[in-house]
């Protein structure tokens, strides 16, 4: 082996691959909740659409009631015109007696209208209860997918972690001391790529000299940034 840049290169993918896996790990519970925001959604719509039919509901059944209130003064105007001795009262009697009989024509309108709304309404709950079972089935499904993905990720990261374990073994001695104290501090963030004679970390070009050592497997620190360098032209590991 050349030196220690092919164990930095495969070091720094098994890095990234750990802190990749973590995240996913990390981003399953949130996922998982915004799923079930869904159903929480849709339950809210559900309850509105059932709250709204009760509310038409609830305003027919009092129109009901203001109609036979008002049928029933009705019922003791008519009563009364029997009992009255002049005409003006009389008249005065069979004006309001008219003018209730109009109130209820324009109530009986008004309730055909609300039951023209309950009707709309009532068609809706059926949709929004549907939207809630498909949403609980498409959570319930998201929540297995979910777990097997979960398990995966961690029994891949257990992987990465024992393959991690065993490369930085093959880290020189003299090496191991500076890569485990930049490691402690950065973790993968300490290492960088060079490809094409810049760090792809700081951006930096990297003398020829530095090239030249880091094709050969050389350590070797950018000097802007402080990052273990290895560069893609470096000979495979072995």
């Amino acid at each position: 082996m050349a030196g220690p840049g092919p164990i930095l290169r495969e070091i720094h993918r098994l890095r990234r691959h750990i802190k990749d896996l973590e995240g996913k790990i990390e981003s399953g519970p949130r996922q998982l909740k915004a799923q079930q925001n869904k159903i929480a959604k849709d339950e809210d719509n559900l309850k509105k659409a059932q709250e709204a039919l009760k509310q038409s509901k609830v305003k027919i059944h009092d129109k009901e009631v203001s109609i036979k209130a008002t049928q029933a003064e009705i019922q003791k105007y008519e009563q009364q015109l029997g009992q009255i001795s002049t005409k003006k009262e009389y008249d005065a009697l069979r004006a309001e007696i008219a003018s209730s009989r109009q109130r209820i024509a324009m109530i009986e309108d008004e309730i055909l209208e609300l039951m023209l709304v309950s009707d709309d309404k009532a068609r809706a709950i059926p949709d929004a209860e549907k939207a809630v079972a498909k949403a609980k089935e498409d959570v319930a499904q998201f929540e297995r997918d979910l777990a097997e993905r979960l398990e995966r990720y961690k029994v891949e990261k257990e992987q990465a972690l024992v393959e991690l374990k065993k490369i930085e073994a093959e880290l020189p001695d003299d090496v191991r001391p500076q890569y485990d104290r930049l490691i402690a501090s950065r973790f993968e963030d300490c290492i960088s790529l060079v490809e094409g004679m810049i760090c792809t970390a700081c951006y930096t070009e990297v003398t020829a000299q530095m090239g030249n050592d880091l094709r050969r497997g050389a350590f070797l620190l950018c000097k802007n940034c402080g990052r273990m360098l290895y560069t893609s032209d470096t000979p495979a590991n072995g």
